[in-house]
């Protein structure tokens, strides 16, 4: 059995996806199938895929009708071979010895769930580390593990590492996904609703914060969240694990979520008033008075609370707020560290 199934689903990157596979390739561990699912994409991405593919077996490419991200997943899952399923995005790229370093760790603690911390990387960042790679010039550096399980798994998702965790990068027995997919109608947060019912299953977790994902970053990534950040769906995610921890008596994981509800919304809404977007801004506006309604509001911090109210009743004060609260977490940041 292959030991790894590398499921891509790709749209229209056919200026990154040559890259993607190229950094896929390049791993010290050999036992894995790549399978690429063309979603409806009307430029030459495929085309890449099909001559790689010829040239190297482990390369499978499967189209279907343009269907969104979840549903190529979904498809990548229902084919894919391997014991171990790794999601990867279409422009985005892998440490040469993610691999290697996931399946000794799956060997060694009996590990179901494996993830790595992101690098955020923009274009030229991502070409010069995949000519390193391609040079054999990338230092290995020595990562450190930690395992958990039950519901210390579940508090690294709720509590501990919930910004590195929440994303779809990482590896995942295949009998530990069984019948789960991604859910196919949400606009927002797939991968974090994933995941979220990947940890409700308090399986062993192995995690490093070594940063061997290579996330993308694009100039034109703002532009999409500023066009998304008024509709109530955006923040459809973070309220369902709210109301279902919260349903489970968990208050502080639910408190979790409720916070990043909250930080969503504030930086939103100033993408909004950046991109001069009215009407965004009063739909967003409205979702806030209905937040502040919320069972759990009352039991944040008043200095989260104030900051919230000033937002979106008066933005000037909330923004020099705002920057003084930075100001003073990155002089406390500075302390613990130095």
């Amino acid at each position: 059995m292959t030991q790894i199934s590398v499921i891509i689903p790709m749209y229209n990157a056919e200026a990154y996806i040559g890259q993607c596979l190229r950094f896929v390739q390049g791993q010290t561990y050999g036992d894995f199938e790549i399978l690429v699912i063309d979603d409806g994409s009307t430029d030459k991405g495929a085309e890449i895929c099909a001559g790689m593919a010829r040239s190297d077996s482990r390369i499978r490419l499967f189209c279907q009708e343009n269907g969104g991200v979840s549903r190529a997943r979904n498809h990548g899952i229902d084919q894919a071979r391997g014991e171990y399923l790794f999601f990867l995005d279409s422009d985005d790229g892998i440490h040469p010895h993610l691999f290697q370093e996931m399946m000794t760790q799956a060997r060694k603690t009996e590990a179901v769930m494996l993830f790595c911390d992101c690098a955020m990387l923009d274009n030229g960042q991502m070409d010069q580390t995949g000519h390193r790679m391609e040079q054999e010039q990338i230092c290995r550096e020595v990562p450190l593990w930690q395992v958990a399980e039950g519901v210390q798994a579940e508090e690294w998702f709720h509590m501990h590492y919930v910004r590195e965790l929440s994303r779809v990068c990482g590896m995942v027995r295949r009998d530990c996904i069984g019948d789960l997919r991604f859910e196919e109608d949400l606009v927002s947060g797939e991968d974090t609703w994933f995941k979220y019912r990947l940890f409700s299953k308090k399986v062993r977790t192995a995690y490093t914060p070594c940063k061997w994902y290579y996330y993308r970053t694009h100039e034109t990534s703002a532009i999409h969240t500023v066009a998304r950040a008024g509709d109530a769906r955006y923040f459809q995610v973070s309220r369902r694990i709210r109301e279902e921890e919260s349903g489970k008596g968990r208050i502080p994981f639910a408190l979790t979520w409720e916070n990043i509800i909250i930080a969503q919304m504030m930086k939103k809404y100033g993408l909004l008033r950046r991109a001069g977007n009215r009407e965004g801004c009063l739909q967003l506006r409205a979702l806030a008075e209905s937040e502040r309604k919320e069972a759990l509001f009352p039991k944040l911090s008043w200095s989260t609370r104030v900051l919230f109210g000033c937002c979106f009743t008066c933005y000037p004060v909330y923004a020099g707020l705002n920057r003084m609260a930075q100001k003073l977490a990155g002089v406390q940041h500075e302390r613990k560290t130095g």
